[in-house]
């Protein structure tokens, strides 16, 4: 009997035992976490499309966006677990998808964070989303090392977005937006994305990569366009004109080229020593830029004065303005040294700038005169 009620005793300490282990597991499987309450958060705050905003609830939101961000942040680490998990699962949030995109690339630059950032910002509705904040992240990827010509490609489907940038009071159109993308691109991959993009199924699609690819100024491209049929469907000015300059050989002027100021050793070695990211130009702001803004002052001269200054002046954060130097390079460089010019036409796209653009810009005409000089790439070039 003894050992009856022992038994009994023992049956009824274990059964109270794993109640109390159930109820203790139901308690804490019910006690949400922070990733739950983040969850219930953006359930709550996103799912919204701007056009049905007035300009009250349009506040009213950014003021509710900024407060969960700043959740996301003081959760640390298990914060940005959670908004990579419901990155991962959001497909059609294009609002979130680019916002979780933005800070998760702020906070982690990993292979593979970096591509789900990519994929993310991918499927932006420019409707929605800023095109000017999505131009700044993909040229970031893009310097980090990650394909985005999917990235790139969405400029040339938008052929009337204005990209404007507040920064710098500047507005791009949707070739020249595409062009720091493609421009910022290893140039045979690039090439190879347009030339794809010829085949596209609408006309200014088709029109928009062929501007791009003869820019390019690649054997690959030019090869391309010299039997591409689609010449006559091309409507805008501009591009016509910009293709022409690239695709038809015009004659130098040699008296134009007679008396270089820099030697070809001179001049690439200037272009070696220009600055390519935010670091290298404030070290070059700090000692050159010092040195001939105290120059300029202890002159004082006149607009024209100090234009004419600059025109003859050694580049020393680019090459563009900087007229004599160009004409240098155009009358000094060789065939060989092409692939110089375009690979430091490729890094002088180091952010979204007026000044990033006139760079690649007057390397452009810089290549456009060796081009002609040289008669480079003749098999394939107008005569």
């Amino acid at each position: 009997m003894q050992r009856a009620t022992r038994g009994v005793l023992l049956i009824f300490a274990i059964s109270t035992i794993t109640t109390a282990r159930h109820s203790f597991a139901q308690g804490a499987e019910e006690k949400p976490t922070a990733c739950d309450a983040l969850r219930s958060q953006k359930a709550k705050i996103y799912g919204f499309h701007l056009a049905q905003l007035n300009e009250t609830q349009m506040a009213e939101k950014g003021q509710e966006i900024n407060a969960f961000w700043k959740q996301v942040q003081a959760d640390g680490p298990e914060g940005a677990t959670c908004v990579r998990g419901m990155l991962e699962q959001e497909k059609s949030d294009h609002n979130f998808q680019f916002d979780a995109a933005s800070m998760l690339y702020q906070a982690d630059h990993s292979p593979a964070t970096l591509t789900l950032v990519r994929d993310s910002i991918a499927q932006a509705d420019f409707a929605e989303s800023d095109p000017a904040n999505y131009l700044s992240l993909a040229l970031e990827l893009g310097q980090a090392g990650v394909d985005i010509r999917v990235l790139a490609a969405k400029f040339l489907s938008y052929p009337d977005a204005v990209v404007h940038v507040p920064e710098q009071a500047l507005d791009l159109d949707s070739d020249t937006a595409a062009l720091f993308l493609y421009g910022s691109m290893d140039p045979s991959l690039a090439s190879k994305a347009l030339i794809e993009q010829l085949q596209a199924t609408e006309p200014y699609v088709r029109a928009a990569a062929a501007h791009l690819l003869a820019e390019q100024m690649t054997e690959e491209g030019f090869r391309t366009l010299s039997k591409w049929d689609g010449w006559s469907k091309i409507e805008e000015d501009f591009r016509r004109n910009d293709i022409q300059a690239v695709m038809k050989y015009k004659a130098a002027n040699p008296d134009d080229f007679a008396h270089p100021k820099w030697t070809r050793e001179q001049v690439l070695h200037v272009i070696a020593g220009l600055p390519h990211t935010r670091k290298e130009f404030d070290d070059v702001i700090a000692t050159k830029g010092a040195a001939f803004d105290q120059q300029i002052r202890e002159k004082k001269p006149s607009q024209e004065e100090l234009s004419k200054i600059i025109s003859e002046s050694e580049p020393i954060y680019g090459i563009a303005e900087r007229t004599s130097f160009m004409t240098s390079a155009v009358a000094t460089l060789k065939a060989e040294d092409f692939e110089t010019l375009r690979e430091a036409r490729r890094k002088s796209l180091f952010n979204v700038s007026d000044e990033s653009l006139s760079e690649y810009l007057a390397f452009t005409q810089v290549m456009i005169g060796l081009l002609n000089r040289l008669d480079l790439y003749k098999d394939y070039r107008s005569h």
